[in-house]
């Protein structure tokens, strides 16, 4: 009985789906800078104005921030072990379960500011509006700049066939 050995290595392809990604990773970091400082100026004068739309558009950004942190992590994490053979399949998954991590913070604060909104309707606030709306503003302008700041600008082809 003779042994046959057949070639894998026309099937093998690498399963490294983080690739370094530097200006991604670079923009993330400035949009975390950008969201931290917008978070906190949103949620102290939603405190101070009496708006619950800037409080809970605060504590939102304060989730993005904890996303922007997670996926930095992932990003440095994945280069880190790019090469690590006890990550067989490579190390894609930590993006996703950081994905993960950040909806289940997402879905917490947003049952804190359903309780806190529930309290103002029974105990209702005078909310100083021209002053708030400034704010809004200045939180738009923010997630408008992040969006371009964190646009996909390469092509999403593969170096094999499907």
């Amino acid at each position: 009985m003779t042994s046959q050995s057949h070639p894998v290595k026309q099937w093998q392809h690498h399963h490294q789906f983080s690739h370094q990604n530097s200006d991604g990773e670079r923009n993330t970091l400035y949009v975390l800078i950008l969201t931290i400082i917008t978070m906190l100026a949103e949620i102290i004068a939603g405190s101070i104005y009496g708006s619950m739309a800037l409080l809970a558009d605060g504590w939102h950004m304060g989730t993005h921030a904890a996303a922007f942190m997670i996926t930095l992590f992932a990003y440095r994490y994945s280069r880190k072990n790019a090469d690590n053979p006890q990550f067989s399949f490579g190390t894609g998954k930590v993006s996703v379960l950081g994905g993960f991590t950040s909806a289940i913070a997402l879905g917490m604060v947003a049952l804190i500011m359903l309780v806190e909104s529930l309290v103002r309707i029974i105990n209702p606030e005078q909310i100083y509006f021209n002053q708030a709306i400034f704010v809004a503003f200045i939180g738009l302008t923010v997630n408008i700049v992040s969006v371009f700041l964190l646009k996909d600008h390469h092509s999403h082809s593969h170096s094999h066939s499907h």
